[in-house]
């Protein structure tokens, strides 16, 4: 049998063939490394981002409020406010008045003076960091003399540094991004993916609080504090859901993953209180949901649900986005599949 030899018309078709097969040979040996170095760079900047705010945390406008006479109250403001916008000095007619502004989250400290010297009032619940700024901020004040501190609303006993707040809402983050695109994958029609958000988001939450609350972390309303997690979890898995799904939109489901893991969990104030941290962290923080979740959880816990309106608010439309995301994505998933049939 003899073989017909190719013509120069076959070689010219194949020659381009074989470009290409070894173009995509290329490229996919070269995935991997790619892969891999985006991986590296992802984690040494989410180290960069945990670590930074812990190094520079640093007092900025923190409310603190002063009681007593007016020469002592006058004094103690004219030092607190020199130290260049390190306090937010709020001024009180008497003790009972600036310990309700402690308990209603408007101040975060006070320093009452009475006939026996400075007395500091505190609230460990909103941050272990924080009251320990101020109990340093007060000695030195106090001059030779110890200034007693008296805790209004203290941490939990069983997690005083309130280190459990971290280990509460890194898992829920990480996974509810996770939980979205997964979604998004392998569930087509949006109700049916929503349905699946909230059902997860339910379970998650009711979880994640049992958890919390067996380690003392969480001790209020467990179902008040169970249904901010599944807050939490819906508003996150929802819009990443939407931005997986929608293909115009899908460039910034890594934006949106990156925001909540590098900008997210450093701001939440489980690492360091939102009034120590440093930019861009603090300006950012209390509008993204993880931030929002610790404030209405520490609220409904420790505070009677003082001051939890806002965070409820961004949280509801963080899941508001979400919902909009999926419809919108779904919506543009049918333009384009009747576009090719038509």
């Amino acid at each position: 049998m003899t073989t017909t030899p190719y013509s120069q018309a076959d070689q010219a078709v194949a020659s381009p063939d074989l470009a290409a097969q070894h173009r995509h040979r290329r490229h996919r040996r070269w995935m991997p490394g790619v892969i891999a170095a985006g991986i590296v760079a992802v984690q040494a900047l989410f180290a960069l981002c945990l670590g930074y705010p812990l190094l520079h945390a640093a007092p900025h406008e923190v409310p603190i409020g002063i009681a007593g006479p007016p020469a002592a109250v006058s004094q103690l403001s004219a030092r607190l406010e020199s130290q260049h916008g390190a306090f937010d000095v709020h001024r009180f007619s008497g003790p009972a008045a600036a310990r309700a502004a402690i308990r209603d989250r408007d101040i975060d400290g006070a320093l009452v003076v009475s006939p026996r010297g400075p007395q500091l009032l505190v609230a460990s619940a909103s941050g272990a960091d924080l009251s320990g700024l101020l109990t340093t901020e007060a000695q030195g004040l106090g001059g030779h003399h110890p200034v007693p501190v008296t805790d209004l609303v203290p941490a939990p006993r069983r997690d005083p540094q309130e280190v459990g707040a971290l280990a509460t809402l890194l898992p829920l983050i990480l996974i509810s991004l996770a939980l979205g695109a997964a979604l998004a994958h392998t569930e087509r029609r949006a109700r049916r993916r929503l349905g699946w958000c909230a059902a997860a988001s339910l379970v998650a939450g009711l979880g994640v609080c049992w958890v919390a609350a067996g380690l003392g972390t969480f001790t209020g309303s467990y179902w008040a504090d169970a249904g901010v997690l599944a807050l939490l979890v819906f508003g996150l898995s929802s819009t990443s859901s939407g931005l997986v799904s929608a293909r115009a939109l899908r460039p910034l489901e890594g934006l949106f993953a990156l925001t909540m893991i590098c900008l997210g969990i450093p701001s939440s104030g489980a690492l360091v209180s939102a009034a120590l941290l440093a930019e861009p962290w603090r300006t950012v923080g209390p509008y993204l949901p993880p931030a929002a979740a610790l404030d209405v959880l520490r609220g409904i816990t420790f505070f009677g649900g003082a001051a939890t309106a806002g965070p409820l608010a961004i949280l509801a439309c963080w899941s508001v986005l979400g919902v909009l995301l999926v419809a919108a994505g779904s919506a543009a998933t049918r333009a384009s599949e009747r576009r090719r049939t038509s």
